[in-house]
C-alpha cells in the first residue's frame, strides 16, 4: 500500500507505480493485482497535507523484493507512506468432531 502526494502530478505517479512494477519483476516477482484508490482523506496530517493519493499492490515474490522496495520508497519525495505486508498461506482448518452421546442403560 502506497501512500502518495495528491498534488504530485499524474505522470510522477505512474511512474513511482512503474518503478515498484520494475523491483518486482526484476527479481521475478509478479504483481497479483494493482488497483489505484484515488485520492482519499488522511486520518492525521502527515507532511501539512490532509489528502493522500493511495494506491494498493498485491505482489508474490521473495524477501529481497520486499527490502528493496523498503529503500527505494523511503527516498520517493512523491510517496508520504507506504506499508508493505507479507501475507502467510491460508492453511484449510480441520473439521470438528464431536462425539455422540450414546444411551446408557
Amino acid at each position: 500500500m502506497l501512500v502518495l502526494n495528491p498534488g504530485a502530478p499524474e505522470d510522477r505517479v505512474t511512474a513511482v507505480m512503474e518503478r515498484v512494477q520494475r523491483i518486482i519483476t526484476e527479481q521475478s516477482g509478479s504483481i497479483l493485482k494493482q488497483e489505484q484508490w484515488g485520492v482519499k482523506r488522511l486520518a492525521y496530517p502527515i507532511k501539512h497535507l490532509q489528502e493522500g493519493n493511495y494506491v494498493y499492490t498485491q505482489f508474490d515474490a521473495g524477501p529481497a523484493v520486499g527490502r528493496e522496495l523498503d529503500t527505494t520508497l523511503l527516498v520517493m519525495d512523491e510517496v508520504l507512506r507506504y506499508l508493505i505486508v507479507k501475507l502467510e498461506p491460508v492453511k484449510p482448518k480441520r473439521p470438528i468432531r464431536r462425539k455422540l452421546k450414546t444411551a446408557q442403560p
